[in-house]
């Protein structure tokens, strides 16, 4: 039997009929056709003439195919930008997309373009990467040894072997899937199309006069994914939010001594989640949320370990820098976080001085906290006062840690061993995983990559440092401080905070200025509009799936809240607005502006009072997948809980739960 091509196809024309959706291959293929009357998928037989009344419209791939109640919905890249070739691979950026129902023209229900407009809303707020040659949902390391294991090259297609936590589309490639695991067809493999959600970034500097190329690649992970106080802790199988892996690759010239005409290329790899056990924060229109720590007893283990298991068998050895503060609010979530850790490492210690035969009974799982170390340091507090270098003084600390991991060096030849690997990696964690993450992440970044230049001969004397060369550390700067920018816009709608340090490494009045700006705007977007996103995260990565029943989304088509309290936001804003209108304009007497100040003064602490008092009824819940959040709002075991919102039903959403209104929250989500 002749070997079938699986390499990924490079764009295809669209041709439409009334009838069918056909994918046909620029290059060579079999077509992919849609079957609109039935919803069924098939490939051409090769040589199968396209049967459409007009020239096909051409697309750079297949993003994948969304389930609807009564549709799907597939989803075509139309434009894609070339960001740069990484070790010779063009990497692309999706830049617009066409929504193509699979149902007949004019059958699409209300529920259906309800759920089209999530669809848009998610591409349109995202970053979506992909390269036809190249696997970017896996580190260079990861993709250091293309072979079985027993010197055979894999021959499997991208899509199998791609780092299932990083392939963004894998849920909307679902009935490709099955459609090959089900009639043996593996030329559908081509059109399977691996896709990122993440930030990637390829620049040339120098170093020393020597030309070096230096990359950034952000994959976020697609299991529980999501928005800021949508998505915290972990999921019970060990899922954390906002769970990013970040690589930083350095390609680097030999110098003129050097007999090699080989580029040097080494990967530094590290992560950043939510700290790793069942929490919440609850949003509640006032500044700071209401915190809850679920102590599940072992469920909480559980799911705690299964995340530090992933991990370590992932990476190998594992720091977790926990950057939260030590005391307030954000103690609770330290403490709870360092009782796991410190818990389990007992537990496993006394495990392992049972006899062999309970060793033997472990398994796999003996010894795998010893390869966890944890670290808490309160950037806060140790940087308060403008005592930034307390950062980069706290990376040389672990210096000795940072060492023993290493980074990853490719060898001469892709087929060889790598010359290097990384051992292991520093997860780090604060709040959001975005600020003081950022910071920290940096100057770690900043240290490996100084080990690098020193070890690829770049700086030739044990005193110079990578701080010493301007262009690359402009560079350095700026790709790591949009990294942080994107990966904060993702998770809370905004950039991230400090950029002016990251990017200059200097903190300035006008970046606090704007810090200060940015996190109203974040509060705003986090009260008002984080449900509708993360119901668009949920429907795109399959948290949220439909079961044919359109009714099952009908909670998105109409705001069943009265009409009084569908009034009040509206007064509210018309009141302020009125208020600095009044206050700007020119009177004749105080008295002329001392009536109608009043009145609109009024007009806006009643209508923020009974925001404030009744905060269900004006935050932006999700609706697809809210029952997570009901679980951490109605849970009354043992953990931590602060209660900073008002007495009543809105500011302290957490305390309503205590007065057995369990129905009002699920009954205002809905009605949302």
């Amino acid at each position: 039997m002749a070997a079938v091509d699986i390499s990924l196809h490079e764009g295809f024309q669209l041709h439409s009929t009334a009838e069918e959706y056909i994918l046909q291959p620029t290059n060579s293929g079999r077509a992919l056709v849609f079957n609109r009357n039935n919803g069924d998928i098939r490939l051409n037989p090769a040589g199968t003439p396209v049967q459409a009344d007009k020239a096909g419209k051409i697309v750079y791939g297949l993003f994948g195919v969304v389930p609807l109640p009564t549709t799907d919905v597939l989803v075509l890249i139309t434009s894609a930008k070339s960001r740069g070739k990484l070790l010779g691979h063009p990497i692309y950026l999706a830049s617009s997309f066409l929504l193509l129902p699979v149902c007949p023209d004019n059958a699409l229900t209300p529920t259906d373009g309800k759920l089209i407009s999530l669809i848009w809303k998610h591409l349109q707020d995202g970053k979506f990467w992909f390269s036809y040659e190249w696997d970017l949902t896996r580190r260079l390391q990861a993709q250091a040894s293309p072979n079985d294991g027993a010197g055979n090259m894999d021959a499997r297609p991208m899509w199998e072997t791609a780092d299932d936590r990083f392939f963004w589309n894998k849920h909307l490639h679902s009935m490709l899937i099955r459609y090959g695991a089900s009639t043996g067809e593996r030329e559908i493999s081509r059109f399977i199309l691996p896709v990122i959600y993440g930030f990637f970034d390829l620049r040339t500097s120098v170093i020393q006069s020597h030309p070096v190329q230096f990359a950034l690649i952000s994959r976020r992970a697609r299991h529980r994914a999501g928005t800021r106080y949508f998505t915290r802790g972990v999921d019970a199988k060990g899922n954390p939010g906002n769970f990013n892996e970040s690589e930083q690759i350095f390609i680097a010239t030999p110098p003129s001594s050097s007999t090699s005409s080989v580029p040097s290329v080494a990967s530094f790899v590290q992560t950043r989640g939510s700290a790793p056990f069942y929490w919440a924060e609850i949003v509640n229109l006032i500044r700071v949320p209401d915190l809850i720590i679920m102590d599940k007893g072992a469920e909480s283990h559980a799911a705690f370990r299964a995340h530090i298991d992933n991990q370590v068998n992932t990476y190998g050895k594992l720091l977790l820098l926990n950057l939260v503060k030590g005391r307030g609010r954000e103690k609770h979530v330290k403490d709870a976080y360092e009782d796991l850790v410190f818990s389990e490492k007992d537990k496993e210690n006394k495990e392992n001085e049972k006899s062999a035969d309970a060793m033997e009974v472990e398994g796999e799982n003996q010894g795998i906290m010893d390869a966890v170390d944890y670290v808490h340091f309160d950037v806060h507090s140790e940087t308060s006062g403008d005592k930034w270098r307390r950062v980069d003084e706290k990376t040389e600390e672990l210096g000795w840690t940072l060492e023993n991991y290493g980074y990853f060096e490719a060898g001469p030849d892709p087929q060889a061993p790598p010359v290097k690997v990384q051992s292991g990696v520093v997860r780090t964690n604060c709040m959001d995983c975005l600020d003081r993450t950022n910071l920290m992440q940096t100057s770690i970044a900043k240290r490996a990559i100084d080990k690098q230049a020193h070890d690829f001969g770049l700086l030739t004397h044990p005193e110079f440092s990578i701080t010493g060369e301007e262009e690359f550390m402009k560079t350095f700067r700026e790709v790591w401080s949009d990294h942080g920018n994107f990966i904060a816009t993702a998770y809370t709608g905004t950039g991230a905070l400090r950029t002016d340090f990251t990017r200059t490494g200097v903190r300035t009045k006008k970046g606090v200025v704007v810090d200060k700006l940015t996190s109203g705007w974040r509060y705003i977007l986090n009260n008002h509009s984080d449900g509708y996103k993360q119901d668009a995260f949920d429907l795109m990565t399959g948290a949220w799936q439909p079961h044919g029943d359109p009714g099952e989304a009908a909670v998105l088509l109409h705001d069943k809240r009265h009409w009084t309290v569908r009034l009040v936001p509206y007064i509210f804003w018309f009141s302020l607005v009125m208020i600095f209108f009044t206050l700007a304009l020119r009177r004749a007497s105080s008295y002329s502006v001392l009536y109608p100040l009043s009145l609109y003064a009024s007009l806006f602490t009643i209508c923020a009072a009974y925001m404030a008092r009744n905060a269900i009824d004006f935050i932006a819940w999700p609706r697809l997948n809210y029952q997570p959040m009901l679980d951490a709002i109605y849970y009354e075991g043992p953990g931590a809980r602060t209660k900073k919102g008002s007495k009543a039903r809105g500011g302290g959403v957490v305390q309503e739960v205590h007065k057995g209104e369990k129905t009002i929250l699920e009954e205002a989500i809905k009605a949302r």
